[in-house]
C-alpha cells in the first residue's frame, strides 16, 4: 500500500469512530429530571440481575408504615415498566451509533472461462462504496440525536406519569380505609336502633312501617360495608401492581389522610405558564416537529442516486490487468422523492396539529384541577367551620337531654348516626382534595412546589 493509501485509511478510520460516539449521561439526565420534580431517585439496570443493595432498600421502606413519598419511591426502582421504558433509551443510542456508520463497500465478481486452452480465464471485478455517506452521515446523525433526546424525555415523561398514578391510588385507598371505618360504625349504630325497634315493636310502641324503615337503613349500611370493602380488594391490587410487586404484600398505611391542606389558590394564568413551559410531553411533541424537519434533508433529489465510487478491474483472456476506478448509481428519473417529502410535510403538519391540541389539553387539565381543587377547599371549609362544629353540639344536647330522661335511646342514636355520616362525608371532599392536588401537579409536570419560581403569588381562598 501506498503512503497516500494509508493516511486515507487512517483518516477514514478515525471520521468513523467520530460519528460513532454515543453522549454519555442519558441515565443521569433523566434521573436529574425526575429528582427535580418530584424529588425521587430513579435507576436504569443494565444487567440481568437485582442489585441486593436496591432490593434491601425496597423491603425496608416495604416493611414500615407506607407513606405517600415511599410508595412512589417503591414503584420507580421496583416496577420492571420503569426498566422496559428506559430501554427505549438504549434504543435510540443504538439507533444513533447507526446513523454514524458507513454503508458496507460492495464487491462484485464476474469470472468468463475462455474457449481455448491457451487463453486465461476472463475475470472481472468490482468494488464500490456509497459516496453520499459522506453528506447523509451528518445529517442522519443530527436526525438521530434528536430521536435521542426525544426518547429521554419520554422516558421521563412515562416515570413521572407513573409516579403520580401511585399517589392517586395511595390516596384513594387511604381514604376508602378511613371510610370503612365510619360505615362499619354507621352500621353498629344500624344495627343497635333495628333491635331496639324490634323490641318496641313487639310490645306495639312503633309502628310496622318505622321498624321497616329502620331494618332498611341497617341493610343499607350492612351493604356499603361489603362495596367498600371490595372497593379496598381492588385499590389494594392495583398499588401493588404499580409498586411492582408480583405477590399479595401486607402494607400497612397511615390511618387517616392528611388534615393539613397545602394548596390555598395560585394566580392561574401563572399557572398555565408553568405547564405550557414545564410539561414534558409538550417537550416531547415539540421534538417530534423538529425530528419531521430534519428528515426532510435526507429525501432530497441527490439521496436518491445511491452514488458509489470504488475500484474496478480485469484480467483479460489474453493475460494482461486492467485496473481503474469504477461507478455506480441509479438515474432519479421515475422516483425522486416526491412521495416521501409530500409523507413527510404531512406529518409535520400533524405533528403540528397534534402540538396545539396537547396544548389545549394541557390548559383545560390545569384550569380543571386548579376549579376542582378551590371547590374542594369551600366544601372542607363548610364541614370544619359550620357542620361538623353544629354536629358536635347536636350530639352534646342530645347527651345531656338523654342524661335527664329528655330524649328517646332512639333519637339519640339517629343524631350519632348523623354525626358519623357527616364525618364520612368529610371524609370524602377531603378525598376529592388530595385527587385534585395531583391532578395539579400532574397538570403541572411536577410537584407544584418543586416547580413554583419565586415570583409567583398566592391568589388566596374566599
Amino acid at each position: 500500500m501506498t503512503k497516500l493509501q494509508v493516511i486515507g485509511i487512517t483518516t477514514l478510520s478515525l471520521f468513523i469512530s467520530s460519528c460513532a460516539r454515543v453522549p454519555q449521561g442519558s441515565e443521569e439526565q433523566v434521573a436529574g429530571i425526575i429528582q427535580e420534580r418530584i424529588g425521587k431517585e430513579v435507576l436504569w439496570n443494565h444487567t440481568c440481575y437485582e442489585d441486593p443493595r436496591v432490593t434491601c432498600y425496597i423491603q425496608d421502606l416495604a416493611s414500615q408504615s407506607v407513606s405517600i413519598e415511599s410508595a412512589v419511591q417503591i414503584a420507580l426502582l421496583n416496577n420492571p415498566e420503569v426498566q422496559a421504558t428506559f430501554e427505549e433509551i438504549g434504543i435510540a443510542q443504538a439507533d444513533l451509533i447507526e446513523a454514524g456508520l458507513f454503508t458496507n463497500p460492495v464487491f462484485s465478481v464476474e469470472v468468463r472461462y475462455p474457449h481455448e486452452k491457451k487463453l486465461v480465464t476472463n475475470i472481472e471485478y468490482l468494488i464500490t462504496a456509497t459516496f453520499l455517506d459522506i453528506f447523509l452521515i451528518p445529517l442522519r446523525t443530527r436526525l438521530a440525536s434528536t430521536e435521542l433526546e426525544q426518547a429521554k424525555l419520554r422516558v421521563a415523561n412515562e416515570i413521572l406519569d407513573l409516579a403520580f398514578e401511585v399517589r392517586q391510588t395511595y390516596y384513594e385507598l387511604v381514604a376508602e380505609l378511613q371510610m370503612l371505618k365510619y360505615t362499619q360504625a354507621i352500621a353498629e349504630l344500624a344495627s343497635i336502633q333495628s333491635e331496639i325497634a324490634l323490641r318496641q315493636h313487639h310490645v306495639g310502641n312503633i309502628y310496622k312501617l318505622d321498624l321497616e324503615e329502620i331494618q332498611s337503613i341497617f341493610l343499607v349500611a350492612d351493604l356499603q360495608i361489603t362495596q367498600s370493602q371490595e372497593e379496598i380488594i381492588r385499590l389494594r391490587e392495583k398499588l401493588n401492581r404499580l409498586l411492582g410487586f408480583s405477590e399479595e404484600i401486607c402494607l400497612t398505611f397511615p390511618e387517616q389522610l392528611p388534615e393539613e391542606l397545602d394548596y390555598q389558590g395560585f394566580d392561574l394564568c401563572q399557572l398555565e405558564s408553568m405547564a405550557l413551559q414545564e410539561r414534558i410531553d409538550l417537550q416531547v411533541a415539540r421534538f417530534e416537529i423538529i425530528r419531521f424537519s430534519r428528515m426532510l434533508g435526507l429525501k432530497e433529489w441527490w439521496t436518491y442516486t445511491n452514488l458509489q465510487l470504488g475500484l474496478a478491474g480485469e484480467r483479460d483472456s489474453d493475460g494482461p490487468n486492467l485496473i481503474g476506478p469504477g461507478f455506480a448509481g441509479e438515474i432519479p428519473i421515475f422516483n425522486y422523492g416526491q412521495a416521501a417529502r409530500m409523507r413527510i410535510f404531512a406529518q409535520l403538519r400533524q405533528a403540528q396539529d397534534r402540538l396545539a391540541a396537547l396544548e389545549i389539553r394541557v390548559l383545560s387539565e390545569v384550569r380543571e384541577a386548579h376549579k376542582l381543587l378551590m371547590k374542594d377547599l369551600r366544601i372542607i371549609s363548610k364541614y370544619r367551620v359550620g357542620i361538623i362544629p353544629l354536629q358536635n353540639k347536636i350530639i352534646n344536647s342530645s347527651e345531656e337531654l338523654y342524661n335527664v330522661m329528655g330524649l328517646g335511646v332512639d333519637r339519640l342514636l339517629v343524631n350519632k348516626r348523623r354525626e358519623t355520616e357527616t364525618y364520612r362525608n368529610y371524609l370524602i371532599g377531603l378525598k376529592n382534595y388530595w385527587i385534585s392536588r395531583v391532578q395539579l401537579d400532574h397538570a403541572l409536570g411536577g410537584y407544584l412546589f418543586r416547580l413554583l419560581p419565586q415570583e409567583f403569588t398566592c391568589e388566596g381562598v374566599e
